[in-house]
């Protein structure tokens, strides 16, 4: 699906060029990492620049910068010899990703809680709403990242909200292999809690959750593992 620049993306310059440019990047990494969160290129998939390209509707050149922000992320890895791949993580580099998500999270929690406003009370129910009606796979993990969002942006600390979500984005394409529990319930226990401002409460939930996520994407992991997902293409 070509990419199409929208003007109101960036500041124009003299000529529009540089506004052109600067736009069709933007929206080159926003729609490649899509495609990777969404499940179309799998863990281990060789991401050839041509191909993706072609994809994308847009030249090798912006590919290759896409790439190189996507690697910032954690999303896609260089390999010697094999090019630009999805990012495959191992069993360990799910754990670890697990145990910072309980350090960070937990910090953000505390400090969100007391400064939950009724506005974001208010969506992030709305929000809790979707999640537990929506039979769509796709709309109900945007609506459980769309939640964090909220509720970790209530602390206030924008460079701690996009940590998480930097290690959501990683394991994002683990859970949509195999979304087995889509923890409804979880999420009703913590908008309770979070009504209740009862930080106890919220936090012993979070870590629960975030135990269950951990073991999805393991079970995902292993599955991955044999046979691998490459792009069967020498």
């Amino acid at each position: 699906m070509p990419l199409t620049p929208d003007p109101h993306l960036s500041p124009p310059s003299p000529d529009g060029r540089e506004a052109r440019l600067s736009t069709v990047h933007e929206q080159l990494i926003d729609a490649l990492r899509a495609a990777i969160l969404g499940g179309e290129f799998l863990p281990g998939r060789r991401l050839r620049q041509v191909q993706v390209a072609d994809r994308f509707g847009v030249s090798p050149v912006p590919v290759r910068e896409a790439l190189r922000a996507l690697e910032q992320e954690g999303l896609v890895a260089s390999v010697p010899r094999r090019g630009w791949i999805v990012t495959k993580l191992t069993i360990a580099e799910i754990q670890e990703i697990y145990e910072l998500r309980e350090l960070l999270e937990q910090k953000a929690l505390r400090d969100a809680v007391a400064l939950l406003t009724d506005d974001d009370l208010a969506e992030l129910d709305r929000l809790t709403q979707v999640i537990v009606s929506s039979d769509a796979p796709q709309h109900h993990l945007e609506a459980r990242e769309r939640f964090y969002q909220v509720l970790y942006g209530a602390s206030r600390k924008p460079r701690l909200v996009a940590l998480i979500m930097s290690l959501h984005n990683q394991l994002a394409p683990y859970l949509r292999l195999q979304l087995v529990e889509r923890s409804e319930t979880a999420h009703v226990k913590l908008m309770d809690a979070l009504r209740a401002r009862d930080l106890e409460a919220a936090s012993s939930v979070v870590s629960m959750h975030l135990a269950e996520i951990c073991s999805v994407c393991v079970a995902a992991a292993k599955q991955l593992h044999d046979p691998p997902h490459d792009d069967p293409t020498p």
